[in-house]
């Protein structure tokens, strides 16, 4: 990313952190969603896997239900338009409607993708948009802030001026009230149409059905009160049968609003046969005498072909904004067209990557939040990272960036910075009663006067360790001790060594190391990615061990997941040295629960504990019952748990060094969540966590020590 995108992204991201009405509008959404979808999804443990299923064989067989959905609308006195582009798709629709003529227009993400409103309305048609959050963004004159909720940054106290305005009254500022009076004024439009325009949830091949689900009932008036309805819908609405597009409009609603199904659902199959041959003239609400589907190609099958096939599979039902930090800190500022990371992926695929990049690519923060409330389990954040990687590929990394990652590919370079750093940091940085601060603002660097930052260490963890020689070991591990625990959080490292000694478990420590190379993956910069990953490779693979362990998650899935990726076309000796030492990748959690029988810790700790879950650790690795049992066993220990231990703090690596302001952000939600449990120790299990934790503590003034679980544990085996 070059200073002039990242520039605009920054700016983008200033305008929303700013825009504290929106937010308050987006967590009032929130409040009520989140907790309503966590409740009812586990009502239904097989949709996610059956719907992935459903898109993933459409989508496989994309020409072959396109031509089946073909044949059926057709049959059922349908008209079907296969729309290439935007271009196509917009002279066809406007080619059915009247000269000033009348839209009513529901609800549509394909119709946004298109611009299908400001086209028509350019060219003298009256387009009433018939959603009330789409209505009262229309009055405003004002984009779409949600995919279910587009209106949620809009106040109630606007939206009864723009209502009143519009109704020629004043209205009462209620709910109530401003639906009443939508309502009125709609019902007018509907009655008066030439077309109504609708998108879709589902297509279903077999029947020739369109399903639309909705919770107001304008959808159901602008399919049949028009004489003409037109639906637009991207060609990944068609599944192979009515069954299937059912399963598609029941996740729509768990997934989406927490309901168990639409308190409306349609489904369309072709012209109203209700219509009076004898009578001259159309009689509105009879049902539609025309129906047009336009079908967007518009990108699918680049996309496809690309290795984005995935993004497809997307319902838009808007559950991964409702679980994804950045959009609910920057809302809108966040995707293009079609809101958040998948926004991105589809800019990207219809040949704009500068858009995508200029709309938020570098603001992914990996924690895959959107995946896991995904009902088709869509790896959102790996479609990002590979979008980086052809950015990287044509624009280059950023000198930059590309100097930081050589250096991290040297061994011998980062002792040396280390060193520098503690003898010469103190000119630029002072004593914090947590770490350091600056003494000048580097606010390009990430590191505004008030922010605190570990200390550098004398000496390296790997040139100061000393593991505990043990005659007969039940276990040998290696230990891979990352970048931050090797310069600056040498005493997790220590830690470790005595847990793992008192345990009787075998210590092997390399003489240096590399970094994992995690950082660059997310960059999008591979060569370096590659370049660390072998020399890991090497280390690591010549060590006869049991387990290869990590306090550091993100090292962990660097070592487990990107490894093997990095070179999955590479020899088939590399490929299967790679999977051998993956195998036997283990979190120290993880570790001292499955794979010892744990000494029991004998020292009393009078501290009051909570635990934040680490997103690599709690999604990547599923590890996340394995520290709470840790922190369990330690005696005189209360443990106390927070709500949503598993939401991200914010850190994301140098996520916080290009948007501190908006990673400090995230982590302000996370420590009131912190602060609820009176908790004494924010106990973790990531370094990364514990950096930015210690940050925020400081910043905000709080009192809380932060802690691996593991030098919790030390310290219950007496060590101080």
């Amino acid at each position: 990313m070059g200073d002039h995108t990242y520039k605009i992204v920054k700016n983008k991201v200033t305008e929303g952190l700013q825009d504290m009405e929106s937010r308050k509008g987006r967590f009032r959404a929130f409040d009520a969603i989140r907790p309503a979808m966590l409740k009812m999804v586990p009502n239904y443990p097989e949709l996610s896997d059956r719907l992935r299923k459903i898109k993933k064989y459409s989508m496989d067989h994309m020409d072959e239900v396109i031509a089946k959905a073909q044949r059926s609308l057709e049959g059922k006195g349908c008209t079907v338009y296969l729309a290439e582009t935007v271009d196509d798709a917009q002279r066809y629709i406007a080619s059915l409607i009247p000269n000033e003529g009348l839209v009513v227009k529901s609800k549509s993400n394909a119709g946004k993708e298109i611009n299908i409103s400001h086209y028509l309305e350019d060219r003298g048609v009256t387009v009433v948009e018939t959603d009330l959050g789409d209505r009262i963004n229309q009055l405003a004159k004002c984009e779409a802030s949600h995919s279910l909720a587009p209106a949620i940054h809009i106040p109630i106290e606007t939206i009864t001026e723009l209502f009143s305005e519009e109704a020629g009254t004043t209205l009462e500022c209620t709910p109530e009230a401003l639906v009443v009076s939508a309502r009125k004024g709609l019902r007018n439009f509907l009655v008066k149409a030439d077309v109504g325009i609708s998108g879709a949830n589902a297509i279903a091949a077999d029947t020739g059905s369109i399903f639309v689900t909705e919770n107001e009932g304008n959808i159901r008036a602008v399919s049949m009160m028009p004489k003409v309805h037109i639906v637009i819908a991207g060609v990944e609405k068609i599944v192979s049968t009515l069954e299937d597009a059912m399963q598609v409009v029941r996740a729509a609603a768990v997934f989406g609003v927490g309901q168990d199904i639409g308190t409306y659902v349609s489904v369309i199959s072709g012209v109203s046969e209700s219509l009076d041959p004898d009578l001259e003239e159309y009689s509105h609400g009879q049902g539609p005498k025309e129906v047009h589907i336009v079908l967007l190609k518009n990108g699918r099958k680049e996309a496809i072909d690309a290795g984005f096939k995935e993004s497809l599979y997307c319902i838009n039902c808007g559950s991964c904004l409702n679980f994804c930090p950045v959009y609910a800190e920057v809302g809108a500022k966040y995707g293009y067209k079609y809101l958040g990371g998948r926004g991105l992926v589809f800019a990207a695929f219809h040949g704009d990557l500068e858009k995508s990049e200029e709309n938020g690519l570098s603001l992914c923060i990996g924690c895959q939040r959107c995946q896991s409330a995904c009902p088709v389990q869509m790896a959102t954040p790996a479609m990002l990272w590979k979008l980086r990687q052809d950015a990287v590929s044509k624009k280059g990394l950023g000198w930059k960036k590309d100097l930081v990652f050589s250096m991290l590919t040297k061994p011998q370079t980062l002792p040396v910075v280390s060193r520098l750093a503690t003898t010469f940091g103190k000119l630029a940085l002072k004593e914090s009663g947590k770490g350091m601060t600056s003494r000048l603002t580097f606010n390009s660097l990430g590191l505004p006067q008030e922010r605190v930052i570990p200390r550098f260490s004398d000496k390296s963890f790997t040139k100061i360790a000393k593991p505990k020689m043990i005659a007969k070991p039940i276990k040998k591990v290696g230990f891979y001790p990352g970048c931050v625990v090797n310069y600056t959080e040498t005493d997790l490292g220590e830690a470790l060594l005595h847990v793992l000694g008192e345990n009787n478990v075998e210590v092997k420590l390399a003489k240096e190391d590399v970094c994992c190379g995690i950082p660059s993956v997310v960059s999008g910069d591979l060569d370096h990615a590659k370049t660390m990953a072998l020399k890991n490779i090497e280390i690591y693979s010549s060590f006869d061990i049991d387990a290869l362990v990590f306090v550091c998650p993100s090292c962990a899935v660097a070592f487990k997941e990107e490894y093997p990726k990095l070179f999955a076309e590479d020899s088939p000796e590399l490929q299967e040295k790679v999977k051998k030492l993956a195998l036997k990748v283990k979190d120290i959690n993880e570790f001292l629960i499955q794979d010892i029988e744990l000494k029991p810790p004998k020292q009393i700790v009078t501290e009051t504990v909570t635990y934040h879950d680490p997103c690599h650790l709690a999604r990547s690795m599923g590890v996340k019952k394995e520290p709470r049992e840790l922190i369990q066993k330690i005696p005189g220990l209360k443990y106390v748990e927070m709500q949503d231990a598993d939401t991200c703090c914010g850190f994301g690596g140098s996520f916080s060094l290009s948007f501190y302001e908006l990673s400090q952000r995230i982590n302000e939600g996370k420590l009131k969540n912190v602060a609820d449990t009176e908790a004494t120790t924010l106990a973790t299990s990531c370094p990364g966590c514990m950096v930015h934790f210690r940050d925020g503590i400081a910043q905000h003034k709080m009192k809380q020590k932060v802690s691996h679980v593991i030098q919790i544990l030390s310290r219950a085996y007496g060590r101080r």
